[in-house]
């Protein structure tokens, strides 16, 4: 299943990019998350980091590895471990647009299990629509914090 949003932020594509793959500013604009620890030296393609995500009372660990990072356009990373049945990845994909800065959100699940093949079958399209729900919200919240006191 694939959920898509965008959102056009006033600030330089460079900036943008800059926030949004320093994996460490996600607690600030990704729901769910509450810390983030970058396991490898630094943030480039095949780069690993850890999210502590809480759900709920429940808080669990999910490791990640960076599958794209091309400055400033493109920016990927995929679950490789996590409380999901599942694995996702999101991508973001950055185009200037004068001088802001058009962010375009895409998850991607994986259909592994049985359970979740039948809840996509069965409710995929309301699940889609929180899906798309969720990124327009965090992409509100990755604008403000980027324009901030600006």
């Amino acid at each position: 299943m694939n959920a898509r949003n965008s959102i056009v932020i006033e600030r330089p594509i460079d900036e943008v990019f800059a926030y949004v793959s320093n994996v460490e500013n996600m607690p600030r604009w990704v729901s769910g998350v509450r810390k983030v620890r970058l396991l490898s030296k630094k943030t480039k393609a095949g780069a690993r980091f850890s999210a502590e995500y809480v759900q709920g009372m429940r808080s669990s660990a999910i490791d990640f590895k960076v599958v794209e990072f091309e400055p400033p356009l493109r920016f990927s990373a995929k679950s490789e471990r996590g409380p999901f049945s599942f694995p996702f990845r999101s991508t973001f994909e950055f185009r200037s647009v004068g001088d802001a800065t058009e962010v375009i959100s895409d998850v991607e699940t994986g259909d592994e299990s049985l359970a979740t093949r039948l809840a996509n079958l069965l409710f995929g399209p309301v699940i889609r629509r929180g899906f798309q729900k969720r990124l327009q919200e965090e992409l509100q919240t990755l604008k403000a914090s980027l324009t901030r006191g600006r």
